[in-house]
């Protein structure tokens, strides 16, 4: 099965024979792009071998009043935002923000799992919400590292010295 996406519009999931079909109809164009289970990015349909012969070289057409535009695959056909690569973002914000180690570390690691997802299927987005939860997430240790050292030995040589006078 193919998927077919004109623009960052998905025309839906066709068999191999349809989409021939959709291309010798004008239904497609050589400039729509698919993707299918194993690939690891779109294309255009004309780069499928079993496409290539199908309307090669036209243009499709274009409507009255409309403009052509070119699009970038990757940018345009993410269908959905990796739900990981928001709660990357948010608890490593929260990390940062008031609970340090205990909510930065799910959200580097929630960060990492998203972005490895997202490199796997192409039809998922939220890279740059998953690099900043990452970039956060490491800051907020390394803010949280040194506030330890500089206060918490201070705060732990009290806590020694109050329970000691008890």
């Amino acid at each position: 099965m193919i998927h077919v996406n004109r623009g960052a519009t998905s025309l839906g999931i066709f068999s191999e024979q349809d989409v021939r079909e959709g291309l010798s109809a004008g239904r497609f164009t050589p400039t729509d792009i698919g993707w299918r289970e194993g690939m690891t990015t779109w294309q255009p349909l004309s780069q499928f071998p079993e496409f290539a012969a199908a309307r090669v070289g036209q243009r499709p057409p274009v409507q009255a009043g409309a403009t052509p535009t070119s699009v970038s695959p990757t940018a345009a056909y993410a269908g959905r935002t990796e739900p990981l690569a928001i709660w990357s973002l948010v608890l490593s914000i929260v990390g940062l923000l008031c609970c340090g180690f205990i909510v930065a570390v799910p959200g580097i690691v929630c960060g990492h799992l998203a972005i490895s997802k997202i490199r796997k299927e192409p039809n998922l987005g939220g890279t740059g919400l998953a690099v900043a939860g990452l970039v956060i997430g490491y800051v907020g240790i390394a803010v949280w590292v040194v506030w330890l050292f500089l206060f918490g030995s201070g705060f732990l040589q009290g806590l020694a010295e109050g329970m000691s006078k008890h």
